[in-house]
């Protein structure tokens, strides 16, 4: 097992790919408790190996845990991030029951809404590389988590997309994709790519209405976005339809 190593230029991956990860830290435990061994991502080595203890310490090493996805859970002293953990066991002359093993996949917490999507596509591909390349003690070793990261970011790329909502009576409607259709009622698009929510009421629409559904997209940029998105009213309808048509969405009924 290698010493630990840090990677400056984390995952090597321009932002451009649209990947879900920043990056990936590997733990082994030996009799003091777990150690870090490889810190390839953008934390420094107080808040990975804060990170690393801290979800150890949730997760527990009895041993009825063999192999589970954990988390999101907090990156100590880094508000921008969030880490899945991954806790594993392979076989090891110093243990008995196998060696206690966790992988940390770091993320920026805006991504928690992508990460659910596919969190057991996630689970299902760490499974695969766990029985593929990590098997016993010699098999960890950093080159081999790094590939196993770099695998895992291909598989899951994602797109940024353009979400149209109406808001009635608190209740959140979101059409399909690319349509849009106006009524008496506040009206939203969502663009994830630029993290901005755009809102249109009508004017004849009553305050009370408006402000009841203005706090249901804080909402939703509050759960589904960490609060990363900035909302914007527009008052004018057209500069709202030009919003639209600039964004390829069609105006049904």
């Amino acid at each position: 097992m290698s010493s630990m190593t840090t990677v400056d230029e984390v995952a090597k991956t321009p932002e451009s790919t649209e990947t879900i990860f920043d990056g990936i830290l590997f733990s082994f435990n030996d009799e003091t408790g777990p150690v870090l061994s490889v810190n390839y991502s953008p934390l420094n080595e107080r808040q990975a190996i804060a990170t690393i203890i801290q979800g150890i310490t949730a997760v527990g090493m009895t041993p009825e845990v063999e192999r589970e996805l954990f988390g999101p859970i907090p990156v100590p002293y880094n508000q921008e991030y969030r880490a899945l953990v991954y806790v594993f066991r392979v076989e090891s002359s110093a243990f008995i029951e196998g060696r206690f093993c966790s992988l940390f996949l770091i993320f920026k917490k805006e991504m928690i809404r992508f990460i659910a999507n596919v969190y057991a596509m996630i689970k299902s591909l760490l499974n695969v590389y766990h029985d593929t390349y990590l098997i016993n003690d010699t098999s960890l070793r950093e080159e081999t988590v790094v590939e196993i990261y770099r695998n895992l970011i291909a598989n899951l790329k994602f797109k940024h997309h353009i979400r149209t909502f109406r808001i009635n009576n608190g209740i959140t409607i979101e059409f399909e994709e690319q349509t849009i259709m106006f009524g008496n009622e506040l009206t939203v698009l969502v663009d994830e790519k630029a993290k901005m929510i755009y809102t249109y009421a009508p004017r004849n629409l009553p305050k009370e209405t408006r402000a009841k559904a203005l706090k249901t997209i804080q909402t939703l940029n509050k759960y589904e976005y960490q609060n990363q998105f900035t909302i914007k009213t527009l008052s004018s309808k057209k500069a709202f339809v030009d919003l639209l048509k600039r964004n390829k969405i069609q105006i049904v009924g």
